[in-house]
């Protein structure tokens, strides 16, 4: 497999896209005049977010050749960059092959779809298939449909990927889109599977777990209205107690951290998304059940990035040589690693030493490290590594 990834902050899509070929195209090192797939990250604050996008795509790359989706910062190589077109090539040249597969109207067809899903990953199921989502944010509801089809799977599937990012809204909710050449994805997802590959995950925190044990006893989709029994309103004057309420970033900086049944060991982290101004909930990134426990924690960079390069080091270890490394990293990692936010990429692209992919994302999806049970994540930075066999 020989894959290059090449950005353009053209602000014009047709023009940014003839940009990323033509570099493709004067690589001395890439020794094809075509491309088997093409995956396409642009930002929704610059390119159209319509059908148009759609028309330029397919113009370029060809139909059904390639999956595109939002994102506000995404990963090219060494670098960290906004408000740009990304763009991954790849060209098999063994015997590695991909599908597409993609979903809308998560929200009206939710049970029919989970069914359809998972009997998608049934039918393409073994090591040699790794499945790449990239989906939209369904206002919230594609959380609880990863943890729902995890539960669905008859065996544990090699699923990973990111939600898309881009414009929240208040009025109307988070303007992040999926793209095929079927159309577009608001409300739904796309499944990128890679054939005959060899392929290690990481999932990276570095997050310090502190403090007491918090029941959540009532809950409502993304949202915590009671905790012991208590409305929320009282742990939320107590965490907020001189910090500035109206930035939620501020909280980003100590997600929950929900434990497992044991209550030993993390399960996942969610990121605060809102709190009213009459402090009747907690909102997050993430679903929340009622039953759960969690524990409040904190993130310094300098302990993210050193969970980051361990879990690099450890999916190296895993592939040896490596033909292209994806990142999927929760956009508020990026707000807490401050000025060393470009450092990740660095990091990830001198240990690989091959082209990296990826974004900063409104969720992470992947599988634990310690139930091996597929999971919706929030500030985590999912890594992947992938050679073709």
């Amino acid at each position: 497999m020989l894959a290059r990834v090449y950005f353009s902050k053209n602000p014009v899509l047709k023009f940014a896209v003839e940009d990323v070929l033509e570099q493709l195209m004067e690589d001395r090192f890439y020794r094809y005049q075509d491309f088997d797939l093409a995956l396409v990250s642009f930002s929704p604050k610059v390119y159209p977010i319509d059908n148009r996008a759609i028309e330029t795509f397919d113009n370029y790359f060809g139909e059904n050749k390639w999956v595109a989706f939002h994102s506000t910062t995404a990963f090219a190589n060494e670098k960290t960059v906004k408000d740009a077109l990304v763009v991954l090539f790849i060209k098999f040249t063994s015997n590695g092959g991909f599908r597409i597969f993609s979903i809308k109207g998560l929200s009206q067809n939710y049970r029919g779809l989970l069914k359809q899903t998972a009997e998608y990953l049934e039918s393409y199921h073994g090591k040699k298939h790794l499945h790449l989502i990239f989906s939209t944010f369904s206002q919230g509801l594609v959380g609880f449909f990863i943890e729902d089809l995890g539960k669905e799977l008859k065996r544990i599937t090699n699923l990973v990927g990111g939600v898309a990012s881009g414009i929240d809204v208040p009025s109307f909710g988070v303007i992040a889109n999926v793209y095929t050449s079927e159309g577009v994805i608001k409300d739904g997802f796309a499944i990128l599977t890679l054939e005959n590959v060899e392929f290690a995950t990481g999932q990276a925190l570095g997050y310090r777990i502190l403090g007491p044990i918090y029941t959540v006893t009532k809950a409502e989709e993304n949202r915590i209205l009671e905790v012991e029994h208590e409305k929320v309103e009282r742990l939320i004057k107590k965490l907020s107690r001189g910090l500035n309420e109206r930035d939620i970033r501020i909280f980003w900086y100590s997600p929950i951290a929900i434990l497992n049944e044991y209550r030993k060991s993390v399960s996942v982290l969610r990121s605060f998304k809102r709190i009213p101004c009459n402090k009747e909930y907690l909102e997050f990134y993430g679903p929340i059940r009622e039953g759960w426990k969690f524990r409040f924690s904190f993130g310094l960079k300098e302990e993210l990035l050193r969970a980051n390069t361990e879990e690099a080091i450890r999916v190296q270890n895993a592939v040896g040589e490596i033909d292209v490394a994806f990142n999927f990293s929760c956009l508020a990692r990026q707000f807490i690693l401050e000025d060393l936010y470009e450092e990740e990429a660095r990091r990830y692209s001198a240990i690989f030493n091959t082209p990296l992919f990826g974004f900063y994302t409104l969720g992470e999806i992947g599988i634990d490290r310690i139930g091996r049970k597929l999971k919706y994540n929030n500030q985590t930075s999912v890594i992947v590594g992938v050679r073709e066999l």
